[in-house]
């Protein structure tokens, strides 16, 4: 996952918190403080059922706006429906009660409206909230005198609001802070993850390098020494041997689906241009072989191509779990390595001046 998929997601945890916080507490008004001035004042709704539909919308919406892709897909129709039947509230109360007591819903629409908003815009839920009670205050200046007073309307109405827009703008501050904040995170464990893959990378570059003192280092000492000939035709192929380990571990190096392969590859290339044909094959499922145990799995593989002579074929096959890497070709069988592993087996078939070596890694159950 990128980083800014991570702060998007951390920041919807956040944000999916908040929404059943405001659900909750849609419900709660509604029915804890909005019900009983509806029973309270029912002989003054005019008719009455529209009220109750009113009630019915105001408690659907949080029940299914609770969940964030709810709301991301049916926004704006849930939106329509909320101011909808803020309008049938309102003009379905009598003129004198507009704003008074009676009008149970012009205090609780705000709720539903908050828990459609909180990840929107602050202006926007302030238009929302408008178009929520200008035709309570519209419909009171046209039809008459209510029975309360104009500052204790805009007091009331200030103190709800007020409260409905810091919800929004404290999930727009908390939205952001989680999204800094996961960043952040994702930054430093992108820097972590660096840091090892680079650790990683060095311990097996000394592992590689390792692997060639043994055999590699002596090689070039004697040659560089003058005790080793080069026009010995041993130590030919003592050194051919070595640039094929070292093109092995050159593959090993590399990334790719296949290590297995990647590795016997480089050693074909370098037989190329020694002027040998090779084809090479393979055939079955091959599960992941360990990197130790594939460098011994290509060991007589990798010694047979170094010192063949005009055509070999090279075979990998995988059955039943097991590994097996076959070469044929016109080479001498002192140069094959022994492997010495409890999980490996080779065998050698000498036909003429042809060899057929085999060595197979009975996997791991």
């Amino acid at each position: 996952m990128s980083q800014p998929d991570h702060a998007r997601e951390v920041a919807a945890r956040y944000m999916q918190g908040m929404r059943w916080s405001a659900a909750g507490i849609a419900l709660v008004v509604l029915y804890g403080l909005e019900l009983p001035k509806l029973l309270g004042n029912w002989d003054t709704y005019r008719p009455a059922a529209v009220q109750v539909a009113v009630m019915a919308v105001l408690t659907f919406v949080p029940l299914v706006a609770w969940r964030d892709d709810v709301v991301q897909r049916w926004r704006w129709p849930l939106i329509a429906l909320v101011l909808a039947a803020s309008v049938a509230g309102t003009v379905t109360v009598a003129s004198a009660d507009r704003l008074g007591t009676a009008h149970w819903s012009d205090e609780v629409v705000g709720y539903s409206l908050v828990l459609l908003s909180l990840d929107q815009r602050p202006g926007r839920f302030a238009g929302l909230l408008a178009a929520h009670y200008v035709p309570a205050y519209v419909l009171a200046l046209v039809d008459g005198p209510v029975d309360v007073t104009f500052a204790g309307v805009v007091n009331t109405t200030v103190i709800t609001s007020a409260f409905e827009v810091a919800v929004v703008l404290f999930a727009n501050a908390l939205r952001a802070v989680a999204l800094s904040v996961a960043r952040v995170a994702g930054e430093e464990e992108s820097v972590r993850t660096t840091e090892a893959v680079a650790d990683q990378l060095h311990s097996d570059r000394k592992d590689r390098y390792a692997a060639l003192a043994d055999t590699t280092a002596p090689l070039l000492r004697g040659l560089g020494s003058g005790d080793l000939d080069p026009g010995d035709e041993a130590v030919r192929r003592a050194c051919a041997i070595e640039a094929a380990r070292m093109r092995r571990l050159f593959g090993d190096a590399t990334v790719g689906p296949d290590p297995l392969v990647d590795e016997l590859m480089a050693c074909v290339g370098l037989a190329e241009r020694n002027g040998v044909s090779v084809r090479f094959s393979q055939r079955g499922d091959r599960p992941p072989v360990p990197t130790p145990i594939r460098r011994m799995l290509t060991e007589p593989a990798v010694a047979v191509l170094a010192t063949a002579r005009g055509d070999v074929r090279l075979t990998v096959v995988g059955s039943d779990g097991d590994v097996t890497v076959s070469v044929v070709a016109q080479a001498a069988p002192r140069d094959v390595p022994m492997v010495e592993n409890d999980e490996i087996t080779t065998s050698t078939v000498v036909n003429g001046d042809r060899l057929w070596v085999t060595a197979t890694w009975k996997g791991r159950p």
